[in-house]
Parts: C-alpha cells; sequence; structure tokens
C-alpha cells in the first residue's frame, strides 16, 4: 500500500495551501474559541475529504481554482461538525485515544461548537464564490442527516437489511465523500451538477464512501478481511453497543438458522450493558461468512471506482487517486 507521502505528492503545494487556508479561517476573534478549534482541527485527522478535492481537481488541471481550496476547507469543516455533533448524539468520550470535542466541553457547547465549524466553511465558500461546492456540501448534510435517522430507526427496531444498510451508509458516509470528489470537478464545468465529468466523479467519492464504510464495520469487529482477529488500538464491537446491525452481521444472519436468529437478537438486544453479549456476537460473525461477503462487496464497490479512473489518461494525479482508493480500503486502522 502506498504512503500517504506519495499521494499527496502531485498536490504536495495545493494541500499545503489548504492547510494555511483552514488555520486562517478557523481563527476565531474570540480568544478562548482558538485553542479549541485548533485542537479539534489538528487531533490527527489525515484530512482525506479535502485531499480528495484537490487530487479530483488535479485530474482535471484545476487544483490551483481559489474555488477549489475553498470547497475543499468547507468539506473538512463540514466533516469535523459532524463529528462533533456525532460524539454529543452517541456519548462518545474518546476518539483514537484522545478525549473528544464533547466530552472537553459541555454537551450544549460542543453542539455550538460544531455549529461555528460549518458556518465557518460556509462563509468562506461563500467569500471565494464556491457556489457549486456550497450546494454540494449542504445536499451532503441534507444525506447525512436522513442516514442517522434511518440507522437510529433501524437500530431500535432491530430489522436492518443488506439494501438498507446500503441506503444508510450511503447516506451517512458516503454522501461527503462524494461531495468532496465533485467539489474538485464542479469549478472546471461551470458549477453543472449534471455534467459528464461531475456525475462520474460525485460516484467515484460515493463507491468510495460505500467502500471505507464497509471496512471501517470490519474493523470494528476486530478482524482483517481474511478473518484474522487484528489488534486495531481501538474498543471493538461499538456498533453492537449500539445495536447496529453493519454488514458482517446482518449476512451472518441471513444465512443463520431460525434458532440462531432468535439468539442473534437476544444478545443484540443485551450488548449495551452485557460484554458477553457482544462476545457472543462477535463470536457468531467470526464463525460465518459475513465478513468474507464484506470484503466481497468492498472490493466491488472499489473496482467499480477504479473503473472510472479508465477514462483519464495515465498521470501521476491518476496513479495517486488509484493509490488513494487502495489506501481506504487497505487500512487496519
Amino acid at each position: 500500500m502506498a504512503r500517504l507521502e506519495d499521494i499527496i505528492a502531485p498536490v504536495e503545494s495545493e494541500f499545503r495551501a489548504f492547510r494555511e487556508l483552514l488555520n486562517q479561517v478557523t481563527l476565531s476573534e474570540l480568544p478562548f474559541m482558538r485553542p479549541i478549534t485548533r485542537d479539534i482541527l489538528h487531533s490527527g485527522g489525515k484530512q482525506m475529504r479535502p485531499l480528495l478535492t484537490l487530487l479530483v481537481a488535479a485530474l482535471h488541471d484545476d487544483a490551483r481554482d481559489p474555488r477549489v481550496q475553498a470547497g475543499a476547507v468547507l468539506i473538512e469543516m463540514i466533516h469535523w461538525s459532524t463529528l462533533v455533533h456525532d460524539d454529543v448524539i452517541d456519548e462518545a468520550y474518546v476518539r483514537r485515544g484522545q478525549w473528544t470535542p464533547g466530552t472537553l466541553l459541555r454537551s450544549k457547547s460542543a453542539v455550538l461548537v460544531g455549529d461555528y465549524l460549518f458556518s465557518k466553511g460556509l462563509s468562506q465558500a461563500s467569500r471565494a464564490g464556491s457556489f457549486g461546492a456550497m450546494r454540494s456540501a449542504t445536499r451532503a448534510i441534507e444525506l447525512i442527516v436522513d442516514g442517522e435517522l434511518m440507522q437510529m430507526e433501524h437500530a431500535r427496531r432491530l430489522d436492518n437489511s443488506d439494501a438498507t444498510y446500503t441506503e444508510i451508509i450511503r447516506h451517512k458516509t458516503a454522501a461527503l465523500i462524494a461531495s468532496a470528489a465533485e467539489c474538485g470537478v464542479l469549478p472546471v464545468c461551470d458549477d453543472r451538477p449534471d455534467a459528464p465529468q461531475v456525475t462520474a466523479m460525485y460516484r467515484f467519492g460515493e463507491l468510495l464512501g460505500l467502500a471505507f464504510q464497509i471496512k471501517d464495520d470490519i474493523l470494528d469487529f476486530g478482524f482483517a478481511e481474511d478473518g484474522s482477529q487484528l489488534k486495531t488500538g481501538k474498543v471493538l464491537c461499538n456498533d453492537l453497543r449500539e445495536r447496529k446491525m453493519t454488514l458482517p452481521l446482518i449476512h451472518a444472519l441471513d444465512e443463520a438458522a431460525p434458532a440462531d436468529r432468535r439468539n442473534v437478537l437476544k444478545h443484540l438486544r443485551r450488548a449495551a450493558e452485557r460484554t458477553a453479549s457482544v462476545e457472543w456476537l462477535r463470536s457468531f460473525v467470526a464463525q460465518s461468512n459475513g465478513i468474507a461477503y464484506s470484503v466481497q462487496t468492498m472490493e466491488r464497490y472499489l473496482n467499480e471506482a477504479l473503473g472510472l479512473l479508465e477514462a483519464y489518461p495515465a498521470s501521476p494525479v491518476r496513479k495517486a487517486l488509484q493509490e488513494y482508493a487502495a489506501y481506504v480500503v487497505g487500512r487496519s486502522f
């Protein structure tokens, strides 16, 4: 798997300019806000979504357009605002070994910080004339909210299916990654969402988002693609504890005998309070075809995404996008 530095290389100067702009945009007039935004925006994230925006723009010879830079900032700000809001909703206290903003601040304050980040991103996009990016990103927010609500409802009813799961992650995760790719090509197409390059790049990002989320759900069980156990450094099976049925469990349940299905639902109801139920469910998935099926589905999305890049001539940027796609599904964290 390529190093992240190699993927960034074709847009290194543009990525550096993006980071400088991000620092400027998030510098608050309120002194007490400055350490908060600094900690949020520099807490270890790899800024993969804005990197995708810049790579897609470079694929269309447009990475230096100020509207692209502003679009990349908007995408990153929305990503972080949704994370802050998610932490409050999920009552998540730690992410990647660090306290979350929802823990360091009172919940009400954390929600306002998320709103602050979103509004700052929109303001910068407006000043730069990135109106296509604003349309794309706000549409992504609509889809993210819809996805969250769908997930909450199906977690309550414990009735998730393969098709429903796909719709949830298409909204909840893939929408923002698709928007990130779309924002990279919109300026060169006069902000026309129906332009062929725009629809192709939106689909490219959407496919990567679907593959990314399936990989994340496999890792949540602590398994590698071959079914072996991984040491990820993360708390395992958070989804089970929140009664979220992801693809490995959904497929395992689809193939299960009626008695096993009843046991799965019984343990899923108890998973929030009982570690033994979480371990039972994890063992159930490990003994099924759930991981293998999820890997096959993830690879199908990846291959379809890579196929869209074949319409472009070979170049360092196209290679970087191919490596970016492989990086998304090849990670073990």
